[in-house]
């Protein structure tokens, strides 16, 4: 089959990380990928398959692209005789355009990756405006794929038939994110987070739990992977450097840190299954992380500790008690590997995806 992926794939999120194992797993598959998209670097994908419009990047979520960017896409798809347009939401403003276009383009689906928001009325009104703009956008589309079940309510409360939504979770590479052998024997107990440095993260929960924590028992430390609008925080309080921030490392990267810690923790507030906690329990460790979403569903009671958002003291607590207990870390973090190597391999996604490709162009030549 020959595709066309509407993406970024230049950040350092998982919708960018989706993307490419996507557009690599197809390509493993047989299929042709051609990428559409304003990013400068799409390696996973010769040059000449790949058809760049203009844009301007105003957030790691939306960019604002040239208005001639489905007129583009439709004449490129001609060119290469694409059978099937794959979008990625949420890519940039294109995604709202290409509807208006379905005409002249072959069946498209769109991957709707935006989570709603948990906490205070602010965050809950600009994620919810968000979310019900890109739901009226998707709807337009021939078929939906969602990364989260809890999405598919949403979608059907605002008259998306359920017949035209399929949901395909996040998938990890397991071959890459694997555990290690031996986990550093320092007397310290290393928490690590991955993700960008924001509110929508828990970032700033994040820190205060661990300074509080820290002064309670000096023989741990957290490590920061990513950028973000809170870096500027970071070095407050931390004069012995038990506070490390890394920085945006390439994803090939991000394995080698995991494998040094004992305790991944995220306490985001928006809803949703990250990439960062699978690939975190791919790698054999626990997680700290918000009850909400699927997460809800994902962890379990042997598997790590969910806490509910906006709480420093449940934060403190749940680092308190892996901190105190290397026999549970290791116990949980042997069932998170089992868990994603049962359940969240790359290669059972790429097949759920190929199976909606399929239908969707059947019914279009019916």
């Amino acid at each position: 089959m020959r595709i066309g992926m509407v993406s970024k794939f230049h950040a350092a999120d998982g919708l960018c990380v989706r993307a490419t194992y996507v557009v690599d797993g197809l390509r493993r598959n047989g299929h042709t990928v051609h990428a559409f998209t304003h990013s400068d670097d799409v390696g996973c994908l010769p040059s000449d398959h790949v058809h760049r419009y203009g844009g301007i990047q105003l957030n790691p979520h939306v960019s604002l692209d040239v208005p001639s960017a489905p007129k583009m896409i439709v004449e490129k798809s001609r060119e290469n005789d694409i059978e099937i347009i794959h979008v990625q939401m949420n890519s940039g403003s294109t995604e709202f355009l290409l509807p208006y276009f379905r005409n002249s383009l072959p069946p498209t689906v769109v991957t709707f990756h935006l989570a709603y928001a948990e906490g205070s009325t602010l965050y809950k009104t600009v994620f919810g405006v968000a979310w019900r703009l890109s739901l009226h956008a998707a709807r337009q589309y021939d078929h939906v794929v969602l990364v989260d079940p809890v999405q598919k309510a949403y979608f059907m409360h605002f008259g998306v038939p359920e017949e035209k939504l399929t949901v395909i979770r996040n998938g990890v590479d397991t071959d890459l994110f694997t555990p290690p052998r031996n986990r550093p024997d320092d007397g310290i107990v290393d928490f690590v987070f991955v993700g960008r440095l924001s509110y929508d993260k828990g970032v700033d929960i994040l820190l205060d739990a661990f300074r509080r924590y820290h002064s309670e028992n000096r023989h741990t430390r957290l490590t920061l992977i990513g950028d973000g609008i809170l870096k500027h925080t970071i070095d407050d309080d931390n004069d012995d450097g038990a506070i490390r921030w890394v920085g945006t490392v390439p994803h090939y990267r991000v394995p080698q840190l995991l494998q040094r810690a004992d305790v991944f923790v995220i306490p985001q507030n928006i809803g949703g299954l990250g990439l960062s906690v699978l690939e975190a329990m791919s790698c054999g460790l626990p997680v700290i992380t918000t009850a909400i979403g699927e997460t809800k569903r994902l962890l379990g009671e042997d598997e790590g500790v969910l806490v509910e958002p906006h709480s420093v003291d449940a934060v403190v607590d749940a680092m308190r008690v892996l901190a105190e207990d290397e026999q549970m870390r290791r116990r949980m973090g042997l069932r998170c590997r089992q868990k994603i190597e049962r359940e969240y391999s790359w290669a059972h996604q790429i097949g759920q995806l190929e199976r909606v490709y399929n239908t969707v162009v059947s019914e279009a030549r019916n």
